[in-house]
Protein backbone atom coordinates (compact mmCIF):
# COMPACT_ATOMS: atom_id res chain seq x y z
CA UNK A 1 0.00 0.00 0.00
CA UNK A 2 1.14 3.29 -0.70
CA UNK A 3 0.99 6.85 0.12
CA UNK A 4 2.08 10.31 -1.26
CA UNK A 5 3.19 13.37 1.41
CA UNK A 6 2.82 16.37 0.41
CA UNK A 7 5.26 18.22 2.90
CA UNK A 8 4.39 21.67 1.23
CA UNK A 9 2.34 23.46 -1.25
CA UNK A 10 5.19 25.79 -1.91
CA UNK A 11 6.90 25.68 -5.14
CA UNK A 12 9.45 28.10 -6.41
CA UNK A 13 8.28 27.57 -10.66
CA UNK A 14 5.45 28.39 -12.01
CA UNK A 15 4.25 25.56 -14.10
CA UNK A 16 1.78 25.96 -16.49
CA UNK A 17 -0.72 22.88 -15.51
CA UNK A 18 0.43 22.62 -11.64
CA UNK A 19 -1.75 24.03 -8.92
CA UNK A 20 0.64 24.58 -5.83
CA UNK A 21 1.72 28.24 -4.59
CA UNK A 22 5.01 30.19 -4.98
CA UNK A 23 4.65 31.63 -1.85
CA UNK A 24 7.28 31.70 1.17
CA UNK A 25 4.13 30.85 3.62
CA UNK A 26 2.88 28.39 1.60
CA UNK A 27 1.38 26.09 4.16
CA UNK A 28 3.84 23.01 5.46
CA UNK A 29 3.24 19.56 7.90
CA UNK A 30 5.20 20.32 10.99
CA UNK A 31 8.00 17.69 11.45
CA UNK A 32 6.27 15.86 14.22
CA UNK A 33 3.14 15.52 12.60
CA UNK A 34 4.51 13.66 9.56
CA UNK A 35 6.61 11.55 11.84
CA UNK A 36 3.23 10.36 13.45
CA UNK A 37 1.29 9.93 10.14
CA UNK A 38 4.40 8.12 8.72
CA UNK A 39 4.34 5.89 11.51
CA UNK A 40 0.94 5.02 11.94
CA UNK A 41 0.57 3.94 8.10
CA UNK A 42 3.51 1.71 8.14
CA UNK A 43 1.88 -0.20 11.07
CA UNK A 44 -1.06 -0.61 8.50
CA UNK A 45 1.32 -1.81 6.36
CA UNK A 46 1.59 1.19 3.78
CA UNK A 47 5.19 0.45 2.85
CA UNK A 48 5.44 2.78 -0.09
CA UNK A 49 5.94 6.92 0.28
CA UNK A 50 6.44 9.74 -2.25
CA UNK A 51 7.91 12.18 -0.60
CA UNK A 52 6.67 15.63 -2.82
CA UNK A 53 4.82 19.22 -2.61
CA UNK A 54 5.00 21.57 -4.18
CA UNK A 55 8.68 21.61 -4.31
CA UNK A 56 9.94 18.79 -1.35
CA UNK A 57 13.05 20.36 -1.02
CA UNK A 58 12.14 23.80 -0.17
CA UNK A 59 10.97 22.15 3.21
CA UNK A 60 13.85 22.46 5.25
CA UNK A 61 13.25 19.35 7.68
CA UNK A 62 12.99 16.58 4.33
CA UNK A 63 16.50 15.09 5.52
CA UNK A 64 14.56 14.28 9.23
CA UNK A 65 11.36 13.07 6.98
CA UNK A 66 13.72 10.95 5.07
CA UNK A 67 15.46 9.67 7.76
CA UNK A 68 12.67 8.49 9.62
CA UNK A 69 10.93 6.77 6.65
CA UNK A 70 14.01 5.04 5.74
CA UNK A 71 14.71 3.77 9.14
CA UNK A 72 11.12 2.68 8.96
CA UNK A 73 11.51 0.62 6.07
CA UNK A 74 9.77 2.77 3.66
CA UNK A 75 10.82 2.41 -0.24
CA UNK A 76 10.96 6.10 -1.00
CA UNK A 77 10.11 8.35 -4.17
CA UNK A 78 10.88 12.32 -4.19
CA UNK A 79 8.96 14.28 -6.59
CA UNK A 80 11.36 17.48 -7.48
CA UNK A 81 12.28 19.65 -10.60
CA UNK A 82 15.65 19.06 -9.40
CA UNK A 83 16.36 23.11 -9.58
CA UNK A 84 17.34 23.08 -5.44
CA UNK A 85 19.57 20.00 -5.48
CA UNK A 86 23.43 20.81 -5.53
CA UNK A 87 26.20 18.55 -4.16
CA UNK A 88 26.00 18.75 -0.62
CA UNK A 89 22.20 17.51 -0.66
CA UNK A 90 23.32 15.15 -3.25
CA UNK A 91 25.86 13.43 -0.69
CA UNK A 92 22.91 13.27 2.08
CA UNK A 93 21.14 11.44 -0.19
CA UNK A 94 23.35 8.45 -1.33
CA UNK A 95 22.58 6.98 1.98
CA UNK A 96 19.42 6.03 1.29
CA UNK A 97 19.08 2.90 -0.35
CA UNK A 98 15.15 2.20 -0.72
CA UNK A 99 15.00 5.88 -2.38
CA UNK A 100 14.17 7.11 -5.44
CA UNK A 101 14.13 10.37 -7.09
CA UNK A 102 12.11 11.54 -9.77
CA UNK A 103 13.10 14.80 -11.33
CA UNK A 104 10.06 16.92 -13.71
CA UNK A 105 10.90 17.06 -17.26
CA UNK A 106 8.69 17.68 -20.20
CA UNK A 107 10.55 18.59 -23.24
CA UNK A 108 13.45 17.08 -25.03
CA UNK A 109 14.78 20.56 -25.83
CA UNK A 110 14.38 24.31 -24.40
CA UNK A 111 11.41 25.15 -26.61
CA UNK A 112 9.31 22.09 -25.62
CA UNK A 113 10.27 22.22 -21.72
CA UNK A 114 10.33 26.21 -21.01
CA UNK A 115 7.19 26.62 -22.76
CA UNK A 116 5.85 24.43 -19.80
CA UNK A 117 8.30 24.88 -17.03
CA UNK A 118 9.87 28.54 -17.21
CA UNK A 119 12.38 30.11 -18.89
CA UNK A 120 15.77 28.69 -18.51
CA UNK A 121 14.72 25.26 -16.62
CA UNK A 122 15.89 23.14 -19.53
CA UNK A 123 19.61 23.30 -19.05
CA UNK A 124 19.59 23.91 -15.26
CA UNK A 125 17.01 20.44 -14.82
CA UNK A 126 19.77 18.53 -17.58
CA UNK A 127 22.70 19.73 -14.86
CA UNK A 128 21.12 18.67 -11.78
CA UNK A 129 20.09 15.04 -13.79
CA UNK A 130 24.11 15.01 -15.01
CA UNK A 131 24.58 15.40 -11.07
CA UNK A 132 22.64 12.57 -10.01
CA UNK A 133 23.81 10.13 -12.45
CA UNK A 134 27.26 11.22 -11.58
CA UNK A 135 26.60 10.20 -8.26
CA UNK A 136 25.41 7.09 -8.25
CA UNK A 137 21.79 8.32 -6.92
CA UNK A 138 19.00 6.03 -8.19
CA UNK A 139 17.48 9.16 -10.55
CA UNK A 140 14.54 8.97 -13.08
CA UNK A 141 12.56 11.38 -15.29
CA UNK A 142 8.68 12.39 -14.69
CA UNK A 143 7.43 13.45 -17.74
CA UNK A 144 3.37 15.51 -17.97
CA UNK A 145 2.01 14.59 -20.97
CA UNK A 146 0.19 16.95 -23.08
CA UNK A 147 -0.72 17.96 -26.37
CA UNK A 148 2.56 19.84 -26.20
CA UNK A 149 4.90 17.35 -25.81
CA UNK A 150 3.26 14.44 -27.05
CA UNK A 151 5.24 14.42 -30.17
CA UNK A 152 8.19 14.47 -28.30
CA UNK A 153 7.78 11.40 -26.36
CA UNK A 154 10.50 9.25 -28.13
CA UNK A 155 12.98 12.27 -28.17
CA UNK A 156 12.37 12.47 -24.74
CA UNK A 157 12.83 8.58 -24.17
CA UNK A 158 15.94 8.60 -26.16
CA UNK A 159 17.31 11.45 -23.94
CA UNK A 160 16.84 9.25 -21.14
CA UNK A 161 18.69 6.59 -22.43
CA UNK A 162 21.29 9.34 -23.08
CA UNK A 163 21.66 10.38 -19.64
CA UNK A 164 22.13 7.08 -17.94
CA UNK A 165 18.67 7.40 -15.78
CA UNK A 166 17.20 4.51 -13.84
CA UNK A 167 13.55 5.25 -15.20
CA UNK A 168 10.70 7.65 -17.12
CA UNK A 169 7.02 7.89 -16.11
CA UNK A 170 4.92 9.12 -18.85
CA UNK A 171 1.61 10.01 -17.68
CA UNK A 172 -1.71 12.34 -18.95
CA UNK A 173 -2.09 15.66 -17.56
CA UNK A 174 -4.98 15.47 -15.04
CA UNK A 175 -7.50 17.95 -16.15
CA UNK A 176 -7.83 19.40 -12.16
CA UNK A 177 -7.46 22.93 -11.69
CA UNK A 178 -4.80 24.63 -14.23
CA UNK A 179 -4.53 21.07 -16.14
CA UNK A 180 -8.23 22.25 -16.76
CA UNK A 181 -5.64 24.03 -19.72
CA UNK A 182 -4.79 21.18 -21.21
CA UNK A 183 -7.01 19.28 -24.32
CA UNK A 184 -6.69 16.16 -23.09
CA UNK A 185 -8.72 13.19 -24.33
CA UNK A 186 -8.99 9.63 -24.62
CA UNK A 187 -6.90 9.25 -27.82
CA UNK A 188 -4.30 11.27 -26.14
CA UNK A 189 -4.02 8.06 -23.51
CA UNK A 190 -4.20 5.60 -26.36
CA UNK A 191 -1.50 7.52 -28.45
CA UNK A 192 0.90 7.50 -25.51
CA UNK A 193 0.61 4.34 -24.71
CA UNK A 194 0.99 2.41 -27.72
CA UNK A 195 3.96 5.47 -28.16
CA UNK A 196 5.18 3.41 -25.18
CA UNK A 197 4.64 0.52 -26.08
CA UNK A 198 6.49 1.11 -29.83
CA UNK A 199 9.47 1.56 -28.09
CA UNK A 200 9.60 -0.94 -25.47
CA UNK A 201 9.59 -3.46 -28.81
CA UNK A 202 12.47 -1.14 -30.23
CA UNK A 203 14.65 -0.53 -27.86
CA UNK A 204 13.92 -4.21 -25.61
CA UNK A 205 18.14 -4.09 -25.04
CA UNK A 206 17.51 -0.86 -22.72
CA UNK A 207 14.43 -1.87 -20.91
CA UNK A 208 14.11 -3.91 -18.20
CA UNK A 209 10.80 -6.46 -18.78
CA UNK A 210 11.08 -8.70 -15.41
CA UNK A 211 9.52 -11.73 -15.48
CA UNK A 212 8.78 -14.37 -12.95
CA UNK A 213 11.64 -17.06 -12.65
CA UNK A 214 9.26 -19.46 -11.55
CA UNK A 215 5.53 -19.72 -12.57
CA UNK A 216 5.24 -16.83 -15.08
CA UNK A 217 2.69 -14.47 -14.98
CA UNK A 218 -0.18 -13.98 -17.37
CA UNK A 219 -0.10 -12.18 -20.31
CA UNK A 220 -3.79 -10.29 -18.93
CA UNK A 221 -4.34 -7.16 -19.71
CA UNK A 222 -7.51 -8.01 -17.72
CA UNK A 223 -5.56 -8.42 -15.03
CA UNK A 224 -4.08 -5.24 -15.06
CA UNK A 225 -7.23 -2.71 -15.76
CA UNK A 226 -10.05 -4.61 -13.94
CA UNK A 227 -9.27 -3.50 -10.46
CA UNK A 228 -10.89 -1.06 -8.32
CA UNK A 229 -9.67 2.44 -7.84
CA UNK A 230 -7.38 1.72 -4.74
CA UNK A 231 -8.16 5.63 -3.78
CA UNK A 232 -9.09 6.14 -0.01
CA UNK A 233 -8.88 2.08 0.70
CA UNK A 234 -5.02 1.32 -0.41
CA UNK A 235 -3.85 5.00 -1.52
CA UNK A 236 -4.14 8.13 0.77
CA UNK A 237 -2.55 11.51 0.14
CA UNK A 238 -1.53 14.05 2.50
CA UNK A 239 -1.73 17.28 2.30
CA UNK A 240 0.22 20.03 4.77
CA UNK A 241 -3.00 20.84 6.85
CA UNK A 242 -2.97 17.10 7.57
CA UNK A 243 -5.77 16.22 5.44
CA UNK A 244 -5.69 12.44 4.74
CA UNK A 245 -7.09 12.30 1.22
CA UNK A 246 -7.90 9.53 -1.04
CA UNK A 247 -6.46 10.92 -3.83
CA UNK A 248 -4.98 14.08 -4.80
CA UNK A 249 -6.57 14.46 -7.66
CA UNK A 250 -10.19 13.62 -6.68
CA UNK A 251 -9.97 15.92 -3.43
CA UNK A 252 -11.74 18.81 -4.45
CA UNK A 253 -14.91 17.35 -5.98
CA UNK A 254 -17.85 17.42 -3.39
CA UNK A 255 -19.25 13.86 -3.43
CA UNK A 256 -15.51 12.82 -2.24
CA UNK A 257 -14.17 12.31 1.59
CA UNK A 258 -12.05 13.03 3.30
CA UNK A 259 -10.77 13.04 6.75
CA UNK A 260 -7.93 14.90 9.08
CA UNK A 261 -5.21 13.04 10.87
CA UNK A 262 -5.69 11.89 14.53
CA UNK A 263 -4.12 8.42 14.68
CA UNK A 264 -3.86 4.89 12.88
CA UNK A 265 -7.73 4.63 13.02
CA UNK A 266 -8.17 7.88 11.20
CA UNK A 267 -6.93 5.41 7.62
CA UNK A 268 -9.59 2.79 8.15
CA UNK A 269 -12.35 5.78 9.04
CA UNK A 270 -11.52 7.17 5.30
CA UNK A 271 -11.37 3.88 3.67
CA UNK A 272 -15.21 2.74 5.04
CA UNK A 273 -15.76 6.09 3.43
CA UNK A 274 -14.57 5.66 0.25
CA UNK A 275 -15.54 1.58 0.41
CA UNK A 276 -20.03 2.84 0.97
CA UNK A 277 -19.06 5.08 -2.15
CA UNK A 278 -18.34 2.44 -4.47
CA UNK A 279 -21.09 0.16 -3.19
CA UNK A 280 -23.51 2.61 -3.96
CA UNK A 281 -21.87 3.79 -7.56
CA UNK A 282 -21.88 0.04 -8.57
CA UNK A 283 -25.16 -0.83 -9.68
CA UNK A 284 -25.66 2.68 -11.12
CA UNK A 285 -22.69 2.80 -13.43
CA UNK A 286 -23.50 3.74 -16.86
CA UNK A 287 -22.55 3.31 -20.88
CA UNK A 288 -19.98 0.84 -21.48
CA UNK A 289 -19.09 0.48 -17.90
CA UNK A 290 -22.56 -0.62 -16.77
CA UNK A 291 -22.89 -2.78 -19.26
CA UNK A 292 -19.44 -4.57 -18.70
CA UNK A 293 -18.88 -7.92 -17.74
CA UNK A 294 -15.97 -6.63 -14.94
CA UNK A 295 -18.06 -3.82 -13.70
CA UNK A 296 -18.56 -6.05 -10.34
CA UNK A 297 -14.78 -5.65 -9.60
CA UNK A 298 -13.70 -2.39 -11.64
CA UNK A 299 -16.62 -0.36 -10.03
CA UNK A 300 -16.24 1.71 -13.14
CA UNK A 301 -12.48 2.00 -12.74
CA UNK A 302 -10.05 5.16 -12.24
CA UNK A 303 -12.61 8.17 -10.61
CA UNK A 304 -9.71 10.68 -11.16
CA UNK A 305 -10.43 10.47 -15.17
CA UNK A 306 -14.07 11.06 -14.61
CA UNK A 307 -13.59 14.09 -13.12
CA UNK A 308 -10.91 15.28 -14.79
CA UNK A 309 -13.67 14.66 -17.92
CA UNK A 310 -16.22 16.50 -15.89
CA UNK A 311 -18.26 13.00 -15.86
CA UNK A 312 -20.43 12.00 -12.54
CA UNK A 313 -19.03 9.27 -10.46
CA UNK A 314 -21.59 6.62 -11.51
CA UNK A 315 -20.97 7.65 -15.50
CA UNK A 316 -19.36 6.02 -18.44
CA UNK A 317 -15.28 6.00 -17.77
CA UNK A 318 -14.01 7.96 -20.91
CA UNK A 319 -10.50 6.37 -20.65
CA UNK A 320 -11.16 2.50 -20.17
CA UNK A 321 -7.41 1.40 -20.64
CA UNK A 322 -8.10 -2.56 -21.29
CA UNK A 323 -9.91 -1.40 -24.48
CA UNK A 324 -7.21 0.78 -25.07
CA UNK A 325 -4.78 -1.98 -24.39
CA UNK A 326 -6.64 -4.48 -26.27
CA UNK A 327 -6.66 -2.25 -29.21
CA UNK A 328 -3.08 -1.30 -29.24
CA UNK A 329 -2.41 -5.08 -28.89
CA UNK A 330 -4.07 -6.35 -32.26
CA UNK A 331 -1.64 -3.62 -33.91
CA UNK A 332 1.71 -5.43 -33.11
CA UNK A 333 3.59 -8.51 -32.79
CA UNK A 334 1.83 -11.23 -30.70
CA UNK A 335 4.56 -12.54 -29.00
CA UNK A 336 6.73 -9.12 -28.21
CA UNK A 337 3.09 -7.86 -26.65
CA UNK A 338 2.41 -11.28 -25.14
CA UNK A 339 6.31 -10.81 -22.94
CA UNK A 340 5.27 -6.86 -22.18
CA UNK A 341 2.36 -7.37 -20.80
CA UNK A 342 3.25 -10.69 -18.91
CA UNK A 343 6.29 -8.61 -17.34
CA UNK A 344 3.83 -5.45 -16.79
CA UNK A 345 1.29 -8.04 -14.71
CA UNK A 346 4.89 -9.36 -13.01
CA UNK A 347 5.37 -5.84 -11.76
CA UNK A 348 1.81 -5.22 -10.42
CA UNK A 349 1.65 -8.57 -8.96
CA UNK A 350 5.43 -8.39 -7.11
CA UNK A 351 4.91 -3.91 -6.12
CA UNK A 352 4.98 -3.57 -2.81
CA UNK A 353 1.65 -1.57 -3.56
CA UNK A 354 0.02 -4.72 -4.83
CA UNK A 355 -3.47 -5.81 -3.05
CA UNK A 356 -6.22 -8.04 -4.08
CA UNK A 357 -8.48 -6.24 -5.86
CA UNK A 358 -7.52 -2.92 -5.58
CA UNK A 359 -5.26 -0.52 -8.14
CA UNK A 360 -3.93 2.55 -9.61
CA UNK A 361 -4.51 3.13 -12.95
CA UNK A 362 -2.51 6.36 -13.36
CA UNK A 363 0.05 4.25 -11.60
CA UNK A 364 0.01 1.61 -13.37
CA UNK A 365 3.13 -0.05 -15.11
CA UNK A 366 2.58 1.01 -18.31
CA UNK A 367 3.17 4.35 -18.06
CA UNK A 368 6.58 3.57 -16.93
CA UNK A 369 9.65 2.33 -18.35
CA UNK A 370 12.79 0.76 -16.41
CA UNK A 371 16.29 1.11 -17.65
CA UNK A 372 18.87 -1.80 -17.47
CA UNK A 373 21.43 1.44 -16.26
CA UNK A 374 19.66 1.16 -13.47
CA UNK A 375 21.85 -0.07 -10.44
CA UNK A 376 22.26 -0.53 -6.96
CA UNK A 377 20.31 -2.40 -3.98
CA UNK A 378 16.80 -1.24 -6.01
CA UNK A 379 17.71 -3.54 -8.61
CA UNK A 380 18.48 -6.31 -6.60
CA UNK A 381 14.41 -6.53 -5.82
CA UNK A 382 11.41 -6.82 -8.03
CA UNK A 383 9.28 -5.50 -5.17
CA UNK A 384 9.74 -2.13 -6.60
CA UNK A 385 9.57 -0.77 -10.47
CA UNK A 386 6.97 1.28 -10.88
Amino acid sequence: MALDVYLTNACNLRCKYCFNLDREDAPRVPLDDICAILKAAYERNNRYVSVTGGEPFLYKQIFDVLDYAHDLGYWINILSHGGLLDQARIDRLKKYWRLRIRISLDGPDRETHDQLRGAGTFDHTLSKIDLLVANGVNVGLGITVSEHNLDSVEEIFRLAIDKGVAFARFVPVARVKKGKAAHVTSLLHERLIETLVALTLKYQDAIELPQSDREPAPASIEALTTRRCMAGKHFFGITPDKKIVPCPLIADHPDIESVYFEDAQSFARLGEKMDALFAGMRDRLEGICGSCEFRTVCYGSCLAEKISFERGLAEEQPVCTKLILERIRDRHDPAGIERIVRSWVFQLQSSLESTNGHACMRQAPYWSLNFKAQQGRWRETALRFS
